[in-house]
């Protein structure tokens, strides 16, 4: 081989490269034979022209070298450029990934919007049923009690009258005795006179005698009757200091009554609080929205005033719950003067029942007094006996002194017919101790339905409880929503973020291509300029009277300068499109109008979209904290209404069904409807029964809470 030929090949960096690296030309399928023809032709054309024109050269290859240089830094700006693509292609797949998450956890909570919206619908509809039903059963209990205060004055009008009436009986039976007393007095003295006329009647002893028995025995009589009496009256004492002790019970379960009232009134402040403490929350939350996102406050504004329109309804329906409540306490502050009134008229009659048992020691005394007599009648018959002597003389006047005896006979049928009428006013008497106990027993029967009354106010009052807790409710479910519809709107703001970003990817493609058209506009160029060089070299020979060598030479600089193309097509040939490629062929020589790329605009528009992303990434962070600290909210306020659920009592959160239970066995009759309605439903229920069943009911009321409390145990250690 030539020597001068290796030196100038290795020289020449372009046929180093072409003999090193042999370049693919597009649109031919007979590559190895060109390629080794290309080669040769070009160490013949480089042999030439060191001969011919040395310093063309020089200044030809000082340019190459340039071009190559720019050439080498465009293909490393492009590496670099799709590193940088492929990251932001990675970057995309990220934020897609977590854009479907994130529309997932949307949907998730769209699901439980729904649900929760659903569930408030069907709480509404059963709240409204039942204050309707408390509506028309407060409306049926009014009327139920204002009949049986009506029936209550009637009674006590009656009892007045009956009072009255008692009163002048009594009037009546002291002018009878007073007149009796002087019937007495009167026969007292006859007796007397008898006396001294029974010297004369020894014949009559035996007859005085039998009616001295007959009155033994009915004065042993009278005695019994006077300790039946007795017996009586210390029953009624019994009575009427069983029914003060249950009058006493009756008034502790009063107090115990106040006393929940307070403690309902404590807890329906502390529910105001709270729902106060609630509102703050929810105010607090709308305004950082309105701060963080102003486009949706008008939104926001309007479902705000729903939610005060609905609140203030609730406020509304709560105070006529408590002008209800007042009502209530005002019929029950009725009822305890009624049963102050009752007490009173149960004093006047202990007065009347004094007074009987005062009057009781003077008749014993009057009996006294006539036993007195009755002995002081032994005494004398004693001296009749004596007298028996006397007797025989005195049976002339026998005769005369029969219709005297005649008299006084008639006179003690009177006196009998005046103990017969003393008789019947002792049955007056005990007829009414009789209407006297049946006025009691009417007083603890009316005691026993004010109880139930007051059973009856305690379970609308635990439905009034209900009705809170139920409101309370709804406020949670409120709030749920409004936080859901701010969810909502941070979901729309991602969503628009996301849109935002990907036009911007797509300005950035844009932007590339248009890069990649420069790039290979200014390639065109460079290859126009080498392939007017090499025509200016062919000039060059033919004018320095090259004939048929010069002529191929010049159609071989021109293969060469297609070789050069498909060099430069080489590092170019992955980023163009086939439009371009076939732009490349030798027959097209228009210029294309494209301006030179400027790397320095390249590389600030790819550190903006750089820095744009990371604004992006960390307004994406800080939306998945803020959901976070949503959802731990949640879960707060969900603990909250556990623990007050645990706090209500039992018998607030009863379903409609353990309701309607009650009321069938209300309607069914017996013991268990004494319990659950207002009036004593079964003539079984006696008082040891009753209280057997409150100590089984304190048993199952301990167990229920103790089950409770553990349960509430439990929850604080999760």
């Amino acid at each position: 081989m030539n020597p001068y030929f290796t030196n100038s090949c290795d020289s020449d960096p372009l046929v180093r490269l072409s003999v090193e690296h042999p370049i693919p030309l597009s649109g031919h399928s007979h590559f190895p034979e060109q390629c080794d023809m290309h080669v040769s032709i070009r160490s013949s054309i480089h042999l030439q022209l060191c001969v011919c024109v040395c310093v063309p050269l020089s200044r030809l290859q000082d340019e190459n070298k340039k071009h190559q240089d720019l050439i080498l830094g465009i293909c490393s700006e492009k590496d670099t450029m799709r590193g940088e693509l492929k990251k932001r292609g990675e970057m995309e797949r990220l934020h897609v990934a977590t854009i479907s998450k994130l529309e997932d956890r949307v949907g998730e909570l769209l699901k439980e919007l729904r649900e929760s919206r659903d569930k408030m619908v069907h709480q509404d509809q059963s709240t409204k049923a039942s204050v309707h039903q408390l509506q028309r059963d407060m409306a049926q209990r009014l009327e139920q009690l204002n009949k049986k205060c009506d029936e209550a004055r009637q009674e006590k009008e009656t009892m007045v009258m009956k009072y009255v009436r008692g009163e002048k009986e009594a009037l009546d039976l002291r002018r009878d005795k007073e007149s009796l007393e002087k019937k007495l007095r009167e026969a007292t003295k006859e007796v007397d006179r008898q006396a001294l006329r029974g010297n004369q009647l020894a014949q009559e002893k035996g007859r005085l005698q039998q009616l001295h028995d007959a009155k033994e025995g009915e004065v042993s009589r009278m005695t019994r009757e006077l300790d039946k009496l007795k017996e009586e009256i210390n029953s009624q004492l019994i009575k009427a200091k069983w029914a003060q002790n249950k009058l006493k019970s009756e008034s502790d379960a009063h107090k115990e009554t106040k006393d929940k009232l307070k403690e309902t009134t404590a807890k329906l402040v502390q529910a105001k609080e709270e729902t106060e403490q609630i509102r703050k929350n929810c105010q607090d939350i709308i305004r950082t929205y309105q701060e963080s996102e102003e486009i949706k406050s008008n939104e926001l504004d309007a479902k705000l005033k729903e939610t005060k329109g609905e609140l203030e309804k609730r406020k509304q329906e709560h105070t006529d719950q408590q002008e209800v409540h007042r009502v209530k306490a005002k019929e029950l502050e009725d009822l305890r003067r009624k049963y102050k009134e009752s007490m009173d008229e149960l004093e006047t009659l202990r007065t009347k029942l004094r007074c009987l048992e005062e009057e009781r020691p003077r008749w014993e005394e009057e009996l006294q007094k006539y036993r007195e007599m009755i002995n002081r009648q032994k005494a004398e018959i004693g001296q009749q006996r004596e007298r028996l002597g006397e007797i025989d003389r005195l049976e002339e006047q026998h005769l005369q002194d029969q219709q005297e005896v005649s008299a006084l006979q008639e006179e003690s049928g009177g006196l009998n017919g005046q103990i017969s009428e003393l008789q019947r006013d002792v049955e007056g008497s005990r007829e009414r101790e009789a209407e006297l106990l049946g006025f009691t027993e009417k007083l603890s029967s009316k005691n026993a339905q004010l109880q139930s009354e007051s059973n009856g106010l305690q379970g609308h009052l635990d439905a009034l409880r209900a009705g809170a807790t139920d409101l309370q409710a709804r406020l949670q479910d409120t709030q749920g929503l409004l936080q859901d519809k701010a969810l909502q709107g941070e979901r729309a703001a991602l969503q628009t973020e996301v849109g935002q970003l990907s036009t911007r990817l797509g300005e950035v493609r844009d932007e590339l291509v248009t890069q990649k058209r420069k790039q290979a506009a200014s390639i065109k160029d460079l290859t126009k300029q080498l392939i007017q060089a090499h025509k200016r070299l062919d000039q060059a020979d033919q004018n320095g009277g090259c004939d048929r060598e010069g002529s191929s030479m010049g159609s071989r600089s021109s293969s060469s300068g297609n070789t050069t193309s498909c060099f430069f097509a080489y590092f170019l040939g992955e980023d163009r499109s086939p439009e371009q490629q076939h732009l490349q062929t030798p027959s097209v020589m228009v210029v294309d109008s494209y301006p030179e790329v400027d790397k320095t605009l390249l590389v600030e528009r790819i550190v903006r979209l750089q820095k744009a992303l990371a604004r992006k990434q960390e307004k994406m962070e800080f939306m998945e904290d803020h959901i976070k600290q949503l959802v731990e909210e949640i879960r707060r306020k969900t603990k909250i209404l556990q623990s007050y659920v645990l706090r209500e009592e039992s018998g607030a959160l009863s379903s409609e069904a353990s309701d309607n239970n009650k009321a069938a066995l209300g309607r069914r009759g017996g013991i268990m409807a004494s319990l659950y309605t207002s009036h004593p439903a079964d003539a079984g229920l006696t008082l040891d029964l009753s209280l057997e069943i409150n100590r089984k009911l304190q048993a199952v009321l301990e167990d229920t809470l103790l089950k409770n409390i553990t349960l509430k145990a439990s929850e604080t250690q999760r």
